[in-house]
Parts: structure tokens; C-alpha cells; sequence
């Protein structure tokens, strides 16, 4: 598949996840998606399979507000997309805001999202959720 296309598969994911349709979202998903997360929190480390990233997505609903989520810019190389981005969020359980710039790699495979790892400041949203 071309970059373009690899982009577009990733794109369209955001959209979804941005528009709520977690249905669209999932469907763009390999059954057997590695996702990585890090952080010393509840969402941080590797998950695999759609059902363990639906109780991601369920703990992201539960504990944070998204306030903004913008992915800016988009890198293509075969059958990875890197996305630059940022988001802004507020805890649930402090009220508290965090915002942090972002970089999340997609590696695609037979046009589905196979694989997600993500950089991130965590100690911002860690900070937020503490009493």
C-alpha cells in the first residue's frame, strides 16, 4: 500500500475517534492490534487484541474529558505513519487540566492499523490526577 493510502487509513481513524463513532474506530483495527502506551498509570503499558483497547478507551471515558484533540502533521515511510499532535484534557476525579504535545506511530498491515505506540509527556497527565 502507498504512504498516501497509509496515511489516509490513519486519518480516517482519527476522525472516527473524533466524531465518537468508536464502531468506525475499531473496524479499522487488526483483531490482534499491539497497543503501547507509556506512563506509570492505569493506561500506560501494552495491551493486545480490540478487547483489551476497548477497556483502554472505556478508562480514557471514565477518567478524562477531552477538552481538544489535534493531530497536526503527518509522516509517512512504507507501512508506518508517525502523527504529530496535541491534546488537552481534564482529570474527572481533580477537576485539573494537562495538555501535552504527542507523537503516535501506526504501523499498518493489510490495511488495518496492526500496531500503535505512543510519546507522550505522562507526567503532566499523572500530575493532573493526583490529589
Amino acid at each position: 500500500m502507498s504512504a498516501e493510502k497509509n496515511i489516509e487509513i490513519v486519518q480516517n481513524a482519527y476522525a472516527a475517534f473524533s466524531r465518537g463513532d468508536m464502531d468506525a474506530l475499531f473496524n479499522s483495527f487488526a483483531d490482534d492490534i499491539q497497543w503501547l502506551t507509556p506512563g506509570n498509570s492505569a493506561f500506560a503499558g501494552e495491551r493486545r487484541g480490540k478487547e483489551e483497547i476497548g477497556g483502554f478507551f472505556r478508562l480514557l471515558d471514565e477518567q478524562w474529558e477531552i477538552l481538544s484533540f489535534e493531530p497536526r502533521e503527518y509522516i509517512a515511510s512504507g507501512y508506518r505513519v508517525v502523527v504529530l499532535g496535541r491534546y488537552d484534557m481534564r482529570a474527572k476525579s481533580t477537576g485539573r487540566a494537562a495538555a501535552s504535545h504527542w507523537a503516535m506511530v501506526w504501523t499498518i498491515r493489510d490495511g488495518k492499523l496492526a500496531r500503535f505506540q505512543e510519546y507522550t509527556d505522562t507526567s503532566t497527565m499523572e500530575a493532573a490526577q493526583s490529589a
